[in-house]
């Protein structure tokens, strides 16, 4: 599962329950575009190379040192591609070692920063001796974004519609012979994706909007039936799922800290009840101290989706509370 950076988890928890200063708009909407080519790309890959390839998604290495983040990384043959992926919009030029749009030139060098990734992980292959290539795949997601190249580049970078092909190109040979695996490597030296340095103070998080939301349009004013919550849009969530989301959303926006059980049924609010949140965190979330009766529970900082994605079997069966007899 391609995870939304937690800097984005938090804006976008933001968003739903206040608003954002010019700043944080214009991080979440950068944010949120990198994301949205990520996951493009991710479709196309599966369309085309559906299960034929093992790949490796957001990947953050740490190599003595030396830190890399790639968007994915896949294996043909003995080459190893780094992909970085850019949802850029308009027509680009790359010319005297420089990435422009019009008269700007942009601060970061995208063909630098793709070759230094190339660096760090040529020299762990070739530390535990493995005989891998490493190309790097600069990939222009936007069918709306172009990008011209004016120097000759060894690199490989593509444009929305050489995609398809390119894909389609790759030969899919897998080598085996190998006693250490390509992925078993870059997972001994992966680390955790960056968090985010932003914090909630407790006047921010008062101001914010309390109670449950709406998983599809994001209105707060539902209704409650005795195993689920019903929209005035039509979505019904099992109440049990709603107010776990609700908890992991407390969660992100108060990253920094446990979770606290008299803060969490504060963000509640009225109307909610207390001991179905306390249950909540007793039966689903990990006690700091399990001897304390204090209600301070482990914070992974995560959606719902990453913060339980191990037990998708178990929440699938308590979807099938949709069908229960809930007017009660």
């Amino acid at each position: 599962m391609r995870m939304k950076p937690q800097d984005l988890s938090w804006l976008e928890a933001i968003r739903q329950r206040g608003r954002l200063n010019d700043e944080e708009k214009k991080s979440y909407q950068r944010l949120l575009t990198g994301f949205q080519g990520e996951l493009s790309f991710d479709q196309l890959w599966e369309h085309f190379l559906g299960n034929k390839f093992e790949c490796l998604d957001d990947v953050t290495l740490d190599y003595h040192g030396d830190v890399s983040q790639m968007d994915k990384i896949f294996k043909d043959g003995n080459i190893v591609y780094l992909a970085d992926i850019k949802n850029y919009q308009g027509n680009y030029v790359y010319e005297n070692n420089a990435l422009k749009i019009g008269k700007t030139i942009f601060a970061n060098d995208i063909i630098e920063q793709a070759r230094r990734s190339r660096r760090i992980f040529t020299r762990l292959f070739e530390d535990y001796q493995l005989p891998l290539e490493v190309k790097n795949v600069i990939i222009f997601i936007n069918e709306q974004g172009r990008i011209n190249l004016c120097d000759e580049l060894p690199e490989i970078i593509l444009n929305y519609e050489e995609i398809p092909s390119w894909l389609m190109s790759l030969r899919g040979h897998i080598q085996t012979n190998q006693n250490l695996s390509w992925q078993e490597l870059i997972k001994k030296y992966q680390i955790p994706h960056y968090g985010t340095n932003r914090i909630c103070t407790t006047e921010r998080l008062k101001s914010l909007k309390k109670g449950v939301h709406c998983a599809k349009c994001g209105s707060f004013s539902l209704n409650s039936k005795r195993y689920v919550l019903e929209c005035e849009c039509g979505h019904v969530e099992v109440k049990q799922m709603a107010y776990l989301r609700t908890n992991c959303e407390y969660g992100v926006i108060m990253h920094h800290l446990p979770l606290k059980r008299s803060e969490i049924i504060e963000f509640f609010e009225e109307g909610y009840s207390a001991d179905y949140i306390k249950n909540t965190l007793i039966k689903y979330f990990i006690p700091i101290e399990p001897n304390k009766k204090d209600g301070k529970y482990q914070n992974f900082g995560q959606p719902f989706d990453y913060w339980f994605k191990e037990d998708s079997r178990h929440f699938e069966k308590l979807e099938k509370r949709k069908n229960w007899h809930s007017d009660f």
